[in-house]
Order: C-alpha cells, then structure tokens, then sequence
C-alpha cells in the first residue's frame, strides 16, 4: 500500500548549492537505501550496507541506479533508528551535490526502488502523531523556518522548546481538578457544596488571569508572524521613497526630483532592532485628475488604515521660506487630517525630511510650526513623536528605529515575555477557551445549577486541547500540516 512506503523529500531549498540533503522516513526506508547507496568508507570496518548501520552515524558512497549500476552522485549517508528520530521512524538523510539535475535524479531512484514523494509537512505531521513533538512545536518549527528577524526567531525557538505546550497543559491540568471536585458536588450532596463552588470560583479566576495573559501577548506576537506595518505618507516629493530605500537598506523605491514618481504603493519587508516591519511607501497626496495616480492615492489611504506606525513626512524644501509653514499648512492640511482621521491614537510621527538642505534652527523651527498647527487643529493625540531626519546624511534614523522597538516592546503587555501567542489560531481557541472559563465562574457564583459550570469547564479543556493536538480532529491536523513546505 502507499502509505506504508517511506516518503522522501529535498530538505534543502530549490537552486544550485554546494549540497542538497533528501531525508527519507518510513519502516522500509533503510531499506530502500541500501537499494540505491554502496557504502565506500564508514567509521566501522564491518559496515558494508545501510543496513549495517547504527542510528546516529554516517557513510560516504555512491548513489547508484539499480539495474544499470549507473553511478548517480558520490553522497554522505546518514541513519537515524527509531524511535530516536525526528518523526520517530526509521530515517535516512542523503547529503549529494547541489545542483538541480542530481537532486532530482537522487529522487528518482528513491521513487523508483521502493519510496514515494513526500506530502507537504509530512516529516513533522508524523512526529506529532507519533507523539515526538504536540501541535504547538510542530507549528512552531514552520514559525522558525519563516521567521524574518531575530526576535521572531528568539520567540519560535521558545515555542519549539514547549513553552506554549507546557503553560496550556499546566492550565488544562487545574481546569481538570477544579472540575472534578465540582463533579464530586452533582454526584454527591455535600453540606458544604457553598464553600466548594466559592473555592472553585476563586481558583478559575487565577486560570481566567492566566489565559488574559496569553491572550494580551498576541498583540504583540502579531507583530512577529505579521509585520510590524510602517507606512510613509505625504505630499509629492516629501521624500518618501529616500526614506524607505534607508530603512531598508537598499535603494528599492524609484527616487527623482520630479513630483508624483510614485503612483502606488512599494512594499519592502525587512527588520529593525530585531522586530519585522514592512514598509510601506505610498503615493504622494493631492488633488489630481490623472486617474492612475488617483489610484494611487486611493491605495496610499488604504494602506494608512493598517499602519500600526505612520510616517508624515514633510520636506523642507516646502517650508524653507520665511512664509513655508504657514503656506505649507495652507496647502496640505486637509490631506494631512484626512489620513489623521483614520488611523488610531499615538500611531502617527511628524518627520521634517531632507534636512540636510536647511541649518538645524530652520529645521527645528518648522517641525515646531507644524506640530502646533496639527495640534490647534484636535489632532496632537495622534501623534507619537516628531523630529528632523535625512535620508541622505542619516539624521534622525534612530528615532524612528528606536520608535519601532518601543512599540514594539509596549504593545499587548510590559516588559519582554519568554512566551508569546504568535499564530492566531491559537490565539482564537484561547479567546474561546477564556470566554468558557469566564462563564463558569459567573454560574457559579449566581447559583446556577453545578452542572452548567462543569459542562463549561469541559468545553474549555477542549478548546485548551486543540492548541496541543491533544483533542483535535483529523481534518484540522490535515489543514495545519498542509501549510507546511515539502521536506519539513
């Protein structure tokens, strides 16, 4: 049958490398090995196949067409026994050369002698169903391999290590407890059935505070698996895009003199202080009738609407006369509030761009007119921070890299948590998880029959268990683990 051959699958990304390794997992897999491998050099004189092989050690040889005899590639083998594997089969890696015709070919024989492709995810699905890993490593290993800064990293490999996994079945465990001695209260009628509801009301709300946690820190582990969404707004030639190829790093935005050269939006992702932002640059705002640039702009205030930071830039070249403000303000306010208006509170920063084209008193001098327009006009409390920067001289780039850093570090809770919600299913069965806890505690403290509050808590070890895997259904396993790359 199919599924009882073992599949196989590049573990290394598509491209010409220096190697590629193909992992093979399955009973017969070291089998299928020794059909395809001849062992030339090993640490035991008396291993002569993979079948000789111990876990945990390695061959070079040559990978061979059977039938022919045709040498293929010369590779290094290596044989993992079960159960001391990662998906706790017996598991074979092949490390070959690097180019796309020997992988393939690599695959072929694999396939042709005994083994089959792999289905995406399939390494990690069988370790979770064989109990090496629960659901939330298994999705944390994904998180790792798309993991885009440091700091997404440092919170997936926490996860890997059975953070999550740990803290929702210490909860599950007083869950369970607490509705067992409810349970012991419908079976048996107790004089003191008052003090042991009070008891259990009061130890839910130690569990209710500790899933609020949880759920609190996924505003924060958005920021993580979603971005951090950084977007630069403002008037034609406010130098937007200058700013944007900075922060990236690279020149990624079209930069020229000439007004309204961007007419969409350009995104760049790339991280700042460890945190993953995308940057967003937009199209300059104004009234125009040129229909492609008015979708641009149409899109540049879609964007404004997700920006968790928004960057109004306003060049100095439009302020540097005696009169700039006052004509600037004149000009570009309604712009300026209309985006104001649709983003939140303490998520907007007045930047002076270009200020490498005017003295430092100029430049102070017109972000301070600015900002008490903007303020005279009911909008201050949308504004996080102000300052002066230059795309070309790097003045003022670390206050919008320290920026993203605080909010970060201020958004969803205090300080820095070694455990934080980053997938937002997760997320949703500890909302539902919560809400169930919350109810219990309201049922049993209005003299609601015992029965009502431990049908709730039950629904919520269910809804804790399907963050583990350790109540789950087939077609949710099979929807996860489809996400997940061929290989992993």
């Amino acid at each position: 049958m199919t599924n009882d051959l073992p599949f196989c699958a590049p573990a290394t990304p598509p491209g010409v490398g220096g190697i590629s390794v193909i992992r093979m997992s399955g009973r017969y897999a070291i089998a299928v090995a020794d059909r395809i491998f001849c062992v030339l050099r090993a640490s035991d004189s008396a291993v002569k196949s993979v079948a000789d092989m111990p876990g945990y050690t390695m061959s070079f040889g040559r990978i061979f067409e059977p039938g022919s005899n045709r040498i293929i590639d010369e590779a290094v083998l290596s044989v993992f026994r079960a159960p001391h594997s990662y998906t706790g089969e017996d598991m074979v890696e092949i490390s070959c050369h690097g180019g796309t015709a020997v992988r393939q070919e690599v695959l072929r024989v694999l396939c042709e002698n005994g083994a089959r492709p792999a289905d995406p995810g399939e390494f990690t699905k069988v370790a979770f169903l064989s109990g090496k890993i629960d659901l939330t490593q298994a999705e944390a290993v994904m998180d790792i391999i798309s993991a885009e800064s440091a700091e997404a990293l440092r919170v997936s490999e926490i996860q890997l290590l059975g953070a999550l996994k740990n803290e929702i079945r210490a909860i599950s465990e007083k869950l369970y407890d607490i509705f067992a001695q409810l349970e012991m209260l419908v079976e048996f009628e107790e004089e003191d059935e008052a003090i042991t509801r009070n008891q259990a009301e009061l130890r839910l709300r130690d569990y209710l505070d500790r899933l609020s946690t949880l759920e609190d820190s996924y505003a924060k582990g958005r920021l993580l698996s979603e971005k951090m969404t950084v977007v630069l707004a403002g008037v034609p030639n406010s130098g937007k895009s200058s700013l944007l190829n900075r922060l990236a790093g690279y020149d990624r935005a079209i930069v020229t003199p000439i007004a309204g050269t961007t007419r969409d939006t350009l995104e760049v992702s790339t991280s700042i202080r460890g945190v993953p932002v995308r940057l967003i640059d937009t199209a300059g705002l104004r009234e125009t009738a040129d229909e492609i640039e008015r979708l641009g702009i149409s899109r540049a205030y879609d964007a404004a609407k997700e920006a968790d930071l928004l960057l109004w830039l306003v060049s100095s070249a439009d302020c540097a006369t005696d009169d700039g403000e006052p004509e600037w303000i004149q000009s570009h306010f309604s712009q300026f509030e209309e985006v104001a208006n649709i983003i939140g509170d303490r998520r907007l920063a007045i930047l002076i761009s270009k200020s490498d084209l005017v003295n430092e008193q100029q430049a102070e001098r017109m972000l301070d007119s600015i900002v008490s327009a903007i303020q005279s006009g009911g909008l201050g409390e949308k504004i996080r921070f102000s300052g002066v920067v230059s795309a070309y001289t790097q003045e003022g780039i670390h206050i919008i890299v320290d920026a993203v850093k605080d909010i970060y570090d201020s958004t969803g809770m205090t300080g820095q948590s070694e455990l934080l919600l980053m997938n937002n299913r997760h997320f949703e069965q500890i909302r539902k998880a919560k809400d169930k806890v919350n109810q219990a505690i309201i049922s049993l403290s209005d003299q609601t029959p015992t029965e009502v509050s431990c049908s709730l808590i039950r629904l919520a070890m269910d809804d804790l268990g399907e963050i583990t895997g350790d109540s789950v259904s087939d077609t949710l396993v099979d929807t996860i683990f489809s996400r997940f790359c061929i290989g992993k």
